[in-house]
């Protein structure tokens, strides 16, 4: 759905401001996913972004819960720029137990089942071994937001990044920018203000990579 979407004329939506965006496919794509685990797992629950955005509860209980991103990258897909991706997780007793990020224009498939280690289109993938930030890729997103005084704390932080660091990285997607690092292509990422459902996924993947998954206060990473 996404791959026959990309190269069409997209209905675009915005939801709290111009760059919050949903289109046709993100909603084609959701309903599909959630339909299908409705018939095969019916007594599963489910999490979206779009069904979260339309009014659905967001609760993640001990049950087995599938969280969804169906379009990550937005932005990306409106623009047909190809770093965009479906990011499905399943959640038991509030852990992860499987995560799949999927990007179908460029055949990247990164999946990981918990204390089985990530793949990358079923080969092994790893974190990288740098440990010397001046010697890292930092991957982040560099989101405009309306209120100044939040705008300066984000180009503030942004900045201490870029200097300390090898050089940033921006991919528009949190789900990918995750897998950059568990594949080893960039040595961490940092972004405040993200969902479950862009991290539920690529958080099991970076973890089962080798790597760390932490919050800003450097506690271990909650959704």
């Amino acid at each position: 759905i996404i791959a026959s979407g990309f190269e069409k004329t997209k209905t675009v939506e915005e939801k709290e401001c111009p760059r919050d965006l949903v289109t046709d496919t993100d909603k084609a794509v959701e309903k599909f996913v959630k339909d299908e685990i409705s018939r095969l797992y019916p007594d599963h629950q489910f999490i979206g972004e779009e069904s979260t955005a339309a009014g659905a509860k967001c609760v993640l209980t001990d049950a087995p819960t599938w969280i969804v991103d169906p379009v990550d990258g937005t932005m990306n897909f409106v623009h047909s720029f190809p770093f965009t991706c479906i990011s499905v997780a399943v959640w038991v007793e509030q852990k992860p137990l499987v995560g799949i990020v999927y990007n179908p224009i460029l055949g990247l498939r990164y999946s990981a089942i918990a204390g089985s280690g990530a793949n990358l289109n079923d080969k092994p993938i790893h974190v990288s071994n740098k440990k010397d930030l001046s010697q890292s890729l930092v991957m982040t997103e560099l989101w405009c937001r309306p209120d100044p005084t939040k705008m300066a704390v984000i180009t503030a932080n942004a900045m201490k990044v870029i200097n300390k660091s090898h050089g940033p990285r921006c991919m528009g997607s949190a789900a990918l920018n995750m897998c950059m690092v568990a594949q080893g292509g960039a040595e961490g990422y940092y972004e405040i203000g993200i969902h479950a459902w862009d991290t539920a996924a690529a958080a099991l993947i970076v973890r089962e990579a080798g790597g760390v998954v932490i919050d800003m206060n450097g506690r271990c990473f909650s959704l």
